[in-house]
């Protein structure tokens, strides 16, 4: 008996696949808050915690603190290298100073990558720790009467303040400074545009909007909040190992 076989078009899939767990490694040197030289002795694969934060948000600072000085070092110590924090620049629009203190600190952690010193993650987060400590320095209405190019200049000189950026501040500016009219208008953006870009449509790809937002291993856990506990968040963090 001859038998027909009939070509069906495969159907596209009812769901995204899984979006990507980890920023690109372009950022490993800064934004991983384990460095490659303890990845590259790790014994095993750690989870993955990508923290979606913005500058000038309450929330975020609230978190980020958290983790920073206390729940991280804590897990670090009892649990080592078992989870690898990621900082994920989610910048929120809706706070103009958000987007140039994300210029800012991209352009700080691309100087920092270029002139690699090894503890380049170290100065990137502790730079993070600065300036959530003291985010209302920068909010709406603190520097309303500087212009943009001052407001790069005002981080610079505050942040230096209270941490060595081991990055020259005329360079970083150099960085970050549009330059006055003169001929053909352009729209060019400053050295920090394509990494502001790259975070932007990552945040999009994958769907995160508020924050801050914590996803483990590639999925958003709504129990990472800023408004829980150290103790809490250990636990939460150690229930998924």
């Amino acid at each position: 008996m001859k038998r027909t076989f009939v070509l069906r078009r495969k159907q596209p899939p009812l769901f995204h696949s899984t979006p990507t767990k980890m920023i690109s490694p372009k950022y490993s040197l800064t934004h991983y808050y384990l460095g490659l030289n303890t990845l590259s002795m790790a014994k095993r694969a750690p989870h993955i915690v990508n923290l979606y934060l913005d500058y000038t948000c309450p929330f975020s600072a609230k978190l980020y603190l958290k983790l920073f000085n206390t729940v991280i070092p804590y897990l670090q110590k009892k649990h080592p290298d078992g989870f690898q924090f990621v900082f994920v620049n989610a910048l929120q629009p809706w706070h103009p100073n958000s987007i140039l203190l994300g210029e800012f600190a991209l352009a700080y952690a691309k100087l920092l990558r270029e002139n690699p010193r090894g503890d380049e993650h170290e100065s990137f987060w502790n730079f993070n720790k600065v300036v959530f400590e003291n985010q209302q320095q920068f909010y709406d209405n603190a520097n309303i009467k500087l212009n943009r190019n001052e407001i790069y200049e005002q981080i610079y000189d505050f942040v230096s303040k209270k941490l060595d950026l081991h990055v020259n501040k005329e360079k970083l500016l150099s960085e970050l400074k549009i330059k006055e009219g003169g001929g053909e208008p352009t729209n060019d953006g400053n050295g920090a545009t394509a990494d502001v870009k790259y975070f932007t449509r990552y945040q999009r790809t994958v769907g995160v909007h508020v924050t801050p937002t914590v996803t483990i291993d590639g999925i958003v856990d709504s129990s990472v909040s800023s408004g829980s506990s150290e103790d809490e968040l250990v636990q939460v963090f150690e229930s998924k190992l």
